[in-house]
């Protein structure tokens, strides 16, 4: 979890994170960390993809947390297989202006992209 390290307000929400990548495999689990109020939370999400290399969050529900708070984070699994952003990944993550939070599983890593 080398990327994850000095990242506090992250480490809270960690095992929630792998807890929903458990229950999803082999499909990519997906959520969005926000901050709302001052507070950060976790909200996982529905993936919407039908199949398994790929996720997608409904637009409405990822328009819903645009407007009522700030995504930090937009969250996904990667299932055996590393952590690092595929170019996919780089691409939708530029687009959105807003950093990616990727989770290999079952081995545990931890990767942030930040396309800034």
């Amino acid at each position: 979890m080398e990327a994850f390290r000095g990242r506090r307000t992250l480490n809270k929400f960690i095992e929630e994170i792998f807890s929903h990548a458990e229950k999803e495999a082999p499909r990519e689990m997906c959520g969005l960390i926000i901050e709302q109020n001052n507070e950060e939370k976790w909200i996982p999400c529905e993936n919407k993809f039908l199949g398994e290399n790929q996720f997608e969050i409904d637009p409405k529900t990822f328009a819903k947390y645009q407007l009522i708070s700030k995504i930090k984070y937009v969250v996904h699994s990667h299932y055996m297989q590393d952590c690092h952003p595929s170019e996919h990944d780089k691409k939708n993550c530029k687009v959105l202006g807003i950093p990616y939070l990727i989770v290999s599983y079952p081995d545990r890593g931890v990767n942030i992209y930040d396309p800034r």
